[in-house]
């Protein structure tokens, strides 16, 4: 019977993944590039009788790459790359000065990373005067920003033939031992600074979170931590995307294994099954729910600016892991904040030299934090947001953000970030 039940749940989330069958599925031209594994999310060969509807591909001009932008506004840009010690090639975006200024190594540093599905065109992707990126250069910041693995810009590794099973064998976890202190002591090395801000969006608190567990050097050289969203735990999570998710996390390794669903690409007919749930008729009009990043995450009417919505989904989502997802499926069903569980302890033993995943500490963060957080959060709701605020040591700020209907998507691109977020962000770090 057990066997069945899990043939059965396989197929539907097959249905619900694949991108084959009487459709193509179609993605932004931002998120994806020419790379060792190809584009394909499959192994196999899979026919689904269910017509789907052809999803619309943006052009260039509402895609353009981070370093384009940044150019585009006016502002200096530079890109970089690392390689990570497990063969992960990133790129790094960064804004040395403002716009007319000069090479200056006395900068103070700011690292800024995206939050989950994201990239670092979200920092920048609403322009001058508005995006958290261009405000701080203008402040005198040096901005860097980084990109995870899988994602639109990291999407490269060493080993040329690698397997997509094995590329694609990654989460958060992995980005936090490996990705995150291989930016941030890339760029402590280029700027010959030993102290950096750092502000991060969703999963790029979580990440930095735990990079703390794994890196104490991290927390010491940080002068200030951001976050937005934040999150370590999120049992109560309302978003219907990982609804779904956390009701097949206990089946993971056998749907990845056998399935071959390594890379996360939804396929329409689950976008438009989850647009039926959440979306009402003026989501539908302009577009959003053709887009995952607002089915994961929410969307407000009152923060978005319409003119840039064609633009910001151009860049949105940017890809990522189906481990990534489950993980955070896990971390629903859980409660807990600890490490990726493979579902056998054999595999657990493998990764983890013990039969349960690690859990994190909270003590291990000393460096200060200040929080931002919404009420209408699907992804991170107030109680848990509460629960990180309650356990760090460090806490300087715990900030509501003045406004009932603000969610977590907000944080990149509401309209009244600077006399919201932004603006109180700038006058803290000035006192750090």
């Amino acid at each position: 019977m057990e066997f069945t039940t899990l043939i059965v749940k396989s197929v539907i989330l097959v249905s619900f993944l694949s991108s084959q069958g009487s459709s193509r599925y179609h993605v932004n031209v931002a998120v994806m590039e020419t790379h060792p594994m190809g584009n394909e999310i499959a192994a196999w060969d899979l026919e689904l009788q269910e017509p789907m509807k052809e999803r619309n591909v943006r052009d260039h001009e509402h895609s353009k790459p981070t370093d384009e932008m940044i150019i585009d506004a006016g502002y200096p840009s530079e890109t970089h790359t690392v390689v990570t010690d497990d063969g992960y090639i990133l790129t790094l975006h960064r804004i040395p000065h403002d716009v007319g200024g000069t090479y200056n190594r006395t900068r103070p540093v700011v690292f800024l990373q995206h939050g989950l599905l994201s990239s670092s065109a979200d920092w920048v992707v609403t322009g001058p005067g508005k995006a958290l990126a261009f405000l701080l250069s203008d402040q005198g910041y040096d901005v860097w920003m980084g990109n995870y693995r899988g994602n639109t810009y990291s999407h490269q590794h060493v080993n040329q033939d690698i397997d997509k099973k094995t590329y694609w064998a990654f989460s958060w976890g992995e980005m936090a031992e490996h990705d995150l202190p291989t930016m941030l002591s890339h760029m402590m090395e280029v700027t010959g600074q030993d102290t950096f801000y750092y502000i991060g969006h969703s999963m790029g608190t979580l990440t930095y979170y735990t990079a703390c567990n794994y890196h104490h050097w991290i927390q010491n050289a940080t002068r200030l931590m951001v976050g937005y969203g934040p999150h370590t735990i999120v049992a109560n999570m309302i978003s219907p995307v990982f609804g779904l998710m956390s009701q097949f996390a206990n089946d993971i390794q056998w749907i990845l294994d056998y399935l071959g669903l390594y890379e996360f690409l939804p396929s329409n007919w689950l976008i438009e099954w989850w647009a039926a749930k959440v979306c009402d008729e003026s989501m539908m009009h302009q577009g959003i729910c053709e887009n995952l990043m607002f089915l994961v995450a929410g969307y407000n009417k009152n923060e978005m600016n319409s003119t840039a919505l064609s633009y910001i989904m151009g860049h949105t989502p940017a890809g990522t892991s189906t481990m990534n997802m489950l993980h955070y499926g896990q971390s629903v069903n859980t409660g807990g904040w600890a490490g990726y569980d493979y579902g056998s302890d054999q595999l657990n033993l493998r990764r983890w030299n013990s039969t349960r995943p690690p859990t994190y500490k909270y003590d291990v963060i000393t460096a200060p934090v200040a929080l931002f957080w919404g009420e209408n959060d699907w992804l991170v709701v107030p109680k848990d947001e509460a629960a990180l605020a309650a356990k760090l040591p460090n806490l300087v700020l715990n900030q509501r953000v003045d406004e009932d209907a603000y969610t977590h998507l907000d944080f990149l691109w509401g309209m009244h970030n600077m006399e919201k977020v932004y603006g109180p962000t700038m006058e803290l770090m000035e006192k750090y």
